[in-house]
């Protein structure tokens, strides 16, 4: 314990979670484990138990129950879980005989974090601003280069007005919201090409003061050219 993984909630940004209570359901038709879960800042918070920000109560089958390490086997279900919100986090032992194992696994942690929060911390679009990129943004944009597209194969007008990250607004045609839907790729796949070189930097490192060295770097990020916009506009 604790699962490592960055997430936002109503009370502030997580970063530490532990399963700290597991209810049977004993329900015949569908018996089920109910899981108390905090969620703190820090992992040291995590582990004094101090700074509690978040509760939150997910299920688990009782096949995700093992007698040998109960707490455990709970956390490392709710990452296999992909409809979890901590699916894809990394789970951190309370001890470790290995230094640099666990060195690794911290620092692989803290890279997905910053990988996270970079992707959805927001992108600049040349000539008009910042535009929010958190899952929801992200799903609109798509949405929206959809649409252009299929108005310029009808040969149909098209117009979006379009709150930025500062709340004002940008009155965006076909070819805009194309732009921005390349430039939000460019962002995304910059982000995830720097932590994957990242990650073989920590499956690398032969010291714990060299995985400790490995710092994130913001990615250089590539802005869409002009004959970029027209092959996404024709796909």
């Amino acid at each position: 314990m604790p699962i490592l993984k960055v997430i936002q909630t109503p009370n502030g940004i997580t970063a530490a979670h532990r399963v700290v209570l597991a209810t049977l359901n004993a329900d015949l038709g569908n018996p089920s484990f109910k899981l108390q879960l905090h969620s703190y800042p820090t992992e040291e918070d995590a582990i004094n138990n101090q700074n509690l920000l978040w509760q939150e109560y997910p299920a688990l089958p009782v096949t995700a129950f093992d007698p040998a390490d109960p707490t455990a086997s709970f956390e490392r279900a709710l990452i296999e879980d992909v409809s979890s919100d901590y699916a894809g986090g990394t789970w951190v032992p309370a001890t470790s005989s290995d230094d640099l194992e666990l060195a690794k696994l911290r620092k692989w942690a803290e890279v997905k974090g910053e990988r996270d929060r970079l992707e959805s911390g927001g992108f600049d679009v040349p000539g008009w601003g910042c535009f929010d990129s958190d899952s929801e943004s992200r799903n609109r944009i798509s949405g929206a280069v959809m649409a252009a597209k299929i108005a310029r194969d009808a040969s149909q007008p098209y117009a979006i007005n379009w709150t930025l990250a500062d709340n004002s607004t940008a009155q965006l045609d076909a070819d805009g919201i194309i732009n921005v839907g390349f430039t939000l790729l460019a962002h995304v796949d910059g982000i995830h090409q720097r932590s994957r070189a990242l990650f073989a930097e920590i499956h690398a490192a032969e010291t714990t003061e060299a995985v400790d060295a490995i710092q994130w770097a913001s990615p250089q990020l590539v802005e869409p050219v002009p004959d970029a916009v027209g092959e996404l506009a024709e796909a």
